[in-house]
Formats: C-alpha cells, structure tokens, sequence
C-alpha cells in the first residue's frame, strides 16, 4: 500500500533525472563538435592542401612597346653670310614659307664691286698685251727664219707670248671668284621651308661662321618629321626597319599619327644600353617639330613570352617564386619577370607555357608538398 508521501516523492525524483539528462546533452554537445573540428584539422594538415592553380599561357607573337620620342624637322640648316658686309634688307621674316633657291637677304659689300671694276681692267689689259705679244714672236720667229734674229730671241718672244696666254687666263679666273663673291651677298634658302628664326636685322655687319660672322637664319623643312626614339636593349634586337608604329602627342592623345621604322642604328649606345630608331612620319599630322611624343612599337616577338596571373607570384626571402604543380607536388621556382599588365605579368625566366601554377599560394606553402587542385571559382 503505497503511502501519501511516496507518491509526492516520485515527481520529484523524475524532474531531477530529466534536468541531469538535459545538462549532460548540454555539456556533451559542444564537446563533440570540438572533437570533430580538431579531427577535421588534423585530416586537413596531414592530406593534401587543396589549392586553385592556373595554366601558364604563351604570350601573344607581337606586343606593343610604348617609348618617349621627339620629333624633329627631316632637314634644317642655320645660315650664315659667306660674303663680308652689312646687311641692306631681308626680304622674309619669322614663319614664311620659303621655295629652294628664293632670296632671303641682300649684303651690302661695296669693296667687292671696286674689286670687280679692277679685276675687269686687269683682264682687258692681259688681252691686249696677248695680241702684242703674239705679233712679237711671229715678228721674230719670220727673221730668226731669214737669219736676222737668232733662234733665242725667237724663243723668248714666244715665251713672253704664252705668259701673256697664261696671264689672260689668270685674270679671267679672279674675275669669276669675284663675281661668285658677289653672288654669296644674296642670302638664298637651300631648300623649301619655314623660317624659324630670323638673327639679323638691316645694317648688321655679318660674314663667314668661320671668321666669327653671326647667323642669319634658321630653315627647317617640315613636310615631313623625323622622330627619334631609343629603344632598350631588352627590345632592341625585335624592332626592325619597316616595322610600323603608332605616334601621339600627351597634349592630344586620342589623335594618333601612322608611322614606319625608316632607319636603325645597328649599335647600343654604351652609355644608355638603347638602339637610337628614327621614323619619318607627314609634317601635315598635327605633331609640331620638336615636340615630346610617344611611339608605340608594334614589335615581334621571336619567341613568345610566358604570361602568368600576377596572384600567381610568391615573394619571400629567397626573391621572388611561383609555385608550380607537376603530378600534384608542388616545386617553388624563382622566376625572371618582364612586364607588369596588372592582372598578369610576363616571366621571361622559370615556367613555360602550359606549366600550372597555384593561385594566391600560402605562406606555409612548400616545396615537395603534395596537394589536391579544387576547381577555380567562374
């Protein structure tokens, strides 16, 4: 017969047992899952890491090199007088347009117009002392033949005669230099142009560059442009004459200008290790001589270069490295890089196309080390 107070007893006794079963699940729970965790770790530190590689991929046969240049008239020339003398008056002025051979000055030399006057009375003389003295030696040589002069005097009469000859010859040359001279006092322009400085103005005294004369003026021809360009010694043996080009001005860079490689050194310039390269390109383009511009080379590639992703790259102490995966281990090489193109880089040492390297590698990553490609992520 079961008491009053056992049957009170037996609530209690199940509410105690279900609160000790609840805080077991409770304390055990987190436990378990801890337990997983670690077991999960462990398994991941001693397999295989997993890693998203990528395939190194050949770069394109020709790329584009883009340089600093200037740009220069294809001919210009500073112009000094030859002829001594003052200047009269100029007839062009700053920024004309000249045609070859047009007159640009006049030099005022008056002595070389009394030097000609001279010259010309010297050689009328020597003409006529020619006609005395060839009548002379006729004259003599007829008695030398009748026994009334000897043979001797005949000789001499015929010497003077060919001095006369030569003399009249002499005269006739000094007059010519003269006459030439006179010639150089009209400044001309050896070739079509534009006048880009004019130095001198009328009543200047002016003469040869080499006798300390000033210039005159400077002539450029800008039909067409020269542009000089130097090109490293890392590209040096790809840039070839005829290899076309692209040219702007970075005052306008969406106006481009088609070029060709006209001329080559053949020669680094030891100073700078750089191949001067110069392209003619239409004075009509819109690009002023003398202006800063860039040159885009369109230059071939003997052997393409290997481009990678740049989240491929490993820089540590020992430089900088890509990991490369063959047969799922992973080997940490030092490489040579070329050009950055931001989401790639050129390697011009250290992988090769096809080889596949391991994207965004780990610190802990290591040579030797197995690991399992997981697919990449788009």
């Amino acid at each position: 017969m079961t008491t009053k107070s056992g049957r009170t007893a037996w609530p209690v006794m199940a509410t105690i047992v279900a609160a000790l079963a609840g805080a077991v699940v409770i304390g055990v729970g987190p436990r378990l899952e801890q337990r997983d965790a670690r077991a999960k770790t462990l398994a991941e530190a001693t397999g295989p890491r997993r890693v998203r590689v990528a395939a190194v991929r050949a770069g394109d046969e020709k790329h584009e090199l883009t340089l600093p240049a200037s740009s220069t008239p294809i001919r210009q020339a500073t112009l000094y007088s030859k002829s001594t003398g003052f200047v009269r008056r100029y007839l062009v002025d700053l920024g004309d347009q000249v045609k070859a051979g047009q007159v640009l000055a006049e030099i005022e030399a008056p002595e070389t117009d009394e030097e000609i006057r001279l010259a010309k009375a010297r050689l009328a003389e020597a003409r006529a002392n020619v006609g005395l003295h060839q009548a002379t030696s006729d004259r003599t040589r007829s008695l030398a033949g009748a026994g009334a002069a000897s043979r001797q005097e005949a000789d001499d009469a015929q010497a003077l005669a060919n001095s006369a000859g030569a003399l009249v010859a002499t005269r006739k040359a000094d007059l010519q230099r003269l006459k030439a001279l006179r010639e150089y006092q009209q400044i001309v322009a050896p070739f079509d142009g534009v006048i880009t400085r004019r130095l001198v103005n009328p009543g200047a005294l002016v003469g040869p560059a080499g006798a300390g004369g000033v210039p005159m003026f400077e002539i450029a021809d800008v039909s067409t442009l020269r542009v000089v360009v130097d090109v490293p010694d890392s590209h040096a043996g790809d840039v070839k004459v005829g290899g076309t080009a692209e040219l702007y001005s970075p005052r306008d860079p969406g106006r481009v200008v088609a070029g060709v490689v006209t001329r080559a050194s053949g020669v680094l310039d030891t100073s700078t290790r750089t191949l001067r390269v110069e392209l003619d390109v239409p004075g009509d383009e819109g690009l002023l001589p003398g202006a800063f511009v860039y040159v885009r080379l369109h230059v071939p590639r003997a052997r393409p270069v290997p481009m990678i992703p740049a989240s491929a790259l490993v820089v540590r102490k020992e430089g900088t490295l890509v990991a490369r995966i063959a047969d799922g281990v992973v080997t940490l090489v030092p490489v040579k890089l070329g050009r950055d193109f931001g989401k790639e880089i050129e390697v011009l040492e250290g992988v090769a196309a096809g080889d596949e390297v391991v994207l965004q590698p780990p610190d802990t990553l290591e040579s030797g080390q197995a690991v399992e490609v997981v697919p990449s992520i788009g």
